[in-house]
């Protein structure tokens, strides 16, 4: 059985960071505020009030969690040109990015043909991140494979563009503790320009106000239309429309607390999904009973709170890893287990 080993030191944030070096292009372009006075940002300050959906990561209480180290170890394993591009920039830029970076931002922007999530990707980081040894680093590291960076000036700051083959992406420091990435040039000037920010947006301002964002790791953001549909669909004609948003707060540091909200049109549709989903649930306890997982499914709790259907699931780390022996579809003789006395 697959569970969680002795916690080390977690990379979550490397495969944030990775994701971006390795995006594809296909940016779009505006004309950027060049006499705009750039401020120092940071955090929630520098997202577009054209996010979709902004994810918050506190890499110091995610470092130590055994199940973020088990995550970050799968997805390595599972992707070995992911691993070995992440181990190149961990040799080539000689980071340890659990150290030097405290906070992660990373925001959604409005779709493109796709559904979301097509659109533009930005990260705000915020740590003991030096601008010159970043672009040195990343200079350094795309050259060897024929790529390169420039840099031009936008309201006194430097935006940093790094090609690699027909991946495009781009980056500026928006303070000297603050790195700002993204896949599109035109989103990273917003970031750093005096425009409207996520708090500026009512809807987003609504949800973000759902949240804890005091957890290790939280999200507030509007849900794809494809997956409202598909759950009008699934409740039979119980909800007259689906979730608009979804917010969320997950603490994975002892176990795994997650308290999942579902942002309703109104409450009649809140309380009829409350309706649908303990059905769900009782029908998804008696299968699990067959797993022994029957205890692990009752401690799943939904309440209604206005509009908004919470789901909350405060799991031990045992029920975590009673869940993973059998979710687990290659088991291997590794072990999570919890931090003992000492390590805390």
């Amino acid at each position: 059985m697959s569970r969680l080993g002795t916690p080390g030191r977690s990379f979550l944030i490397g495969p944030c960071v990775l994701g971006l070096l390795l995006v594809t292009g296909g940016c779009g372009k505006k004309k950027s505020r060049d006499n705009a006075p750039s401020p120092e940002v940071t955090g929630l300050a520098a997202v577009p009030a054209t996010a979709q959906v902004v994810i918050g990561a506190d890499i110091g209480k995610l470092s130590g969690s055994p199940i973020v180290e088990r995550a970050v170890q799968q997805l390595l394993l599972r992707d070995p040109k992911l691993a070995e591009s992440w181990a190149h920039v961990q040799e080539s830029c000689k980071l340890d990015l659990t150290k030097q970076v405290k906070h992660v931002m990373l925001a959604l922007g409005p779709p493109g043909k796709g559904a979301l999530g097509s659109g533009p990707v930005l990260m705000v980081a915020t740590g003991a991140l030096s601008e010159p040894d970043l672009a040195s680093c990343i200079r350094t590291m795309v050259g060897k494979g024929g790529g390169a960076l420039t840099a031009k000036t936008v309201a006194g700051r430097s935006i940093y563009q790094v090609k690699d083959g027909n991946r495009t992406m781009f980056f500026a420091f928006s303070r000297p503790d603050t790195v700002v990435l993204g896949t599109s040039d035109a989103w990273v000037v917003d970031a750093l320009g005096t425009g409207q920010k996520a708090l500026d947006n009512p809807e987003m301002k609504t949800w973000l106000g759902l949240t804890d964002q005091h957890s290790p790791l939280w999200a507030a953001g509007r849900l794809d239309d494809r997956l409202r549909q598909g759950l009008v669909a699934a409740s039979g004609g119980k909800l007259s429309a689906g979730p608009s948003a979804i917010v969320a707060a997950v603490d994975p540091t002892d176990g795994a607390k997650v308290n999942l909200g579902a942002v309703m049109s109104k409450p009649s549709d809140a309380k009829a999904l409350e309706s649908f989903a303990e059905t769900e649930l009782k029908m998804l306890g008696m299968v699990a009973q067959m797993k022994s997982l029957g205890p692990v499914v009752a401690k799943v709790t939904v309440d209604v709170e206005g509009s908004v259907v919470r789901f909350r699931a405060p799991l031990t780390m045992d029920e975590v890893n009673q869940l993973l022996s059998v979710l687990d579809a290659t088991p291997t003789p590794e072990q999570v287990t919890p931090p003992s006395d000492d390590t805390k």
